[in-house]
């Protein structure tokens, strides 16, 4: 799995935590999933403006986790200074409140390889088609490289779909897009994915598809409206129908034992199907067309769609019913699912403890300034007593700074507790222009000044 490089993050300016609230306590976790971000314009708290950005475009675009430091692999799908710019990153572990942060405002940087090497869609996605482009072929976010070449005529591109741009395929004529051969196309237990506007139910209309029948078919039933799925066997319809001219989020499952369809994030229905794809290697994939025999050796091909697509998905695993609902609520209600907080100040410094130690009748308090931020001008503080208030610097007993400026490396302190016996906690805390850090968690000893000497652990 390719993997973002290791950077400094604490000489990046600014910062803006991304709290996941919309996803439920109850729901399990997430493994390396691929989160919507959309960024915008706003002057909360320290602002965030594409001005900003002093290695434009975005190069100096990064997410960490909720430590700051552990860099996020992300893909940019589109970026725009004068209003909304679509960002997808890749969760290692998506929980109920789970945070991370984007970080910006770095000079002299280049944009890291995950943002073009298929690091985000590294989880089991066979190909991913966000269908934003203007021009060129339908670029397949995935290392698998299935690009999707246009033909003939009548697609328009770059209106605005539920993800940025989308493609609309006009009937009649017979716009599609050509995906290839690859062997990563030719998927066992899978599941089919898109974002759909169509404008007609008086045919059969594929969204995704490789030889019909005899291996997959994704699209609506004639009449009906209703999804349909072929994955090796017969057809498999949903029972509810999906709406004209109305967008609608449709994914379908198959893990060797049933087909789902889902529905706007909800399971529809589940249909026992045991039969397995056979798979001609000839044979192209194709969005919003499919070959025309129920075998799939015919070189005709039909089932255009006609309409709007968008965020074409297909992946080699079938994924659980609370990937689907999470995928979609991303999706349809990203300022629900995803909480932005106001964007802040970085280059502050980092701090830590070490421990203490016991000498005479002293007790030398020991930390770490791991780095000193974007300012050196750094003071250092120990915070002691037999209270562990915390980050509240006025809930502490005793406050002993560090004399000077403080340089990355030891800290340390000498203290005379006054309680033979008791527990005693302490804090380092360190500061500088651009913020503060409090060492977390608190370290705590036992004074026993007639033995001298500490028992020394941590709580939190």
């Amino acid at each position: 799995m390719f993997s973002a490089a290791a950077e400094d993050f604490l000489t990046w300016q600014k910062r803006m935590p991304i709290e996941f609230s919309g996803y439920p306590a109850d729901a399990g976790t997430l493994t390396n999933f691929p989160a919507l971000v959309i960024l915008s314009n706003t002057a909360a708290g320290v602002g965030f403006d594409y001005a900003d950005f002093l290695s434009p475009p975005w190069d100096d675009l990064r997410f960490a986790a909720a430590d700051k430091t552990t860099p996020l692999d992300f893909e940019v799908e589109s970026w725009n200074p004068a209003g909304l710019s679509y960002v997808w990153v890749r969760i290692p572990e998506l929980t109920n409140n789970a945070v991370i942060h984007a970080l910006w405002r770095r000079g002299g940087v280049i944009a890291p390889p995950c943002t073009n090497n298929g690091s985000v869609w590294s989880n089991g996605f066979a190909g991913v088609w966000h269908l934003a482009e203007t021009s060129g072929p339908a670029m397949d976010s995935t290392s698998n490289g299935n690009n999707g070449v246009l033909s003939p005529a009548g697609v328009t591109r770059g209106t605005a779909g539920p993800v940025d741009g989308n493609y609309t395929f006009s009937k009649p004529s017979s716009g599609h897009l050509t995906c290839g051969t690859n062997a990563s196309l030719n998927v066992g237990h899978a599941t089919w994915e898109a974002w759909a506007y169509p404008t007609s139910f008086s045919e059969y209309f594929n969204i995704l598809g490789k030889g019909y029948s005899a291996a997959y078919w994704f699209g609506f039933m004639q009449s009906t409206g209703k999804i349909r799925l072929h994955c090796g066997g017969p057809a498999h319809d949903s029972a509810s129908a999906c709406t004209l001219n109305r967008w609608v989020h449709i994914m379908s499952t198959w893990d060797g034992k049933h087909v789902r369809h889902y529905i706007n994030g909800r399971q529809d229905i589940a249909i026992a199907e045991t039969s397995a794809p056979k798979y001609n290697p000839t044979k192209n994939t194709h969005i919003a067309a499919d070959y025309s025999d129920g075998t799939g050796s015919s070189a005709a091909k039909t089932y255009y769609f006609p309409g709007p697509l968008d965020e074409v998905r297909l992946s080699a695993v079938p994924r659980a019913s609370n990937w689907v609902w999470a995928c979609y609520m991303n999706m349809a209600s990203n300022s629900v699912f995803n909480s932005y907080g106001a964007p802040e100040l970085g280059g502050g410094p980092v701090v830590t403890n070490l421990g203490s130690v016991s000498e005479n009748e002293l007790m030398t308090l020991n930390g770490y300034l791991l780095s000193t931020g974007m300012d050196a001008n750094v003071s250092a503080i120990v915070f002691w007593g037999t209270n562990d208030a915390g980050q509240q610097a006025d809930g502490w007993t005793y406050t002993n700074p560090i004399s000077g400026v403080a340089a990355e490396g030891p800290l340390s302190m000498d203290v005379t507790p006054e309680k033979v016996g008791a527990l005693y906690y302490f804090r380092f805390f360190a500061s500088n222009s651009f913020g503060q850090a409090w060492a977390n968690p608190a370290h705590g000893f036992i004074w026993w000044a007639e033995i001298r000497t500490g028992s020394v652990f941590s709580t939190w």
